[in-house]
């Protein structure tokens, strides 16, 4: 396994986590826009599910390999609200 599948690998596994957790969640209108929903015991629960997928699937992902691909995740997400749909509402 290459370093990019490896990275490729990690970073879906903390997406998967993320939205099954509730810590993350697409615009129902626009399914490119990914939202972070602010639920703090949400994103700690996302932690877990992606130490579990890890352990599933056998790569065992440490916390120092694992936490900063979550927290990257969350910050590309929108705070909230779709940009798209508010500058609808505003309009």
């Amino acid at each position: 396994m290459s370093a990019s599948d490896y990275a490729d690998d990690l970073e879906t596994a903390a997406r998967v986590a993320l939205f099954k957790a509730g810590a993350l969640e697409a615009c129902l209108a626009h399914k490119d826009i990914i939202m972070r929903l602010g639920n703090a015991d949400a994103e700690r629960h996302a932690y877990a599910l992606a130490t579990t997928i890890s352990r599933r699937d056998g790569t065992y992902w440490t916390r120092a390999d694992l936490m900063p691909v979550m927290k990257e995740q969350l910050d590309l997400a929108t705070d909230g609200e779709c940009p798209r749909c508010g500058k609808l509402r505003d309009a």
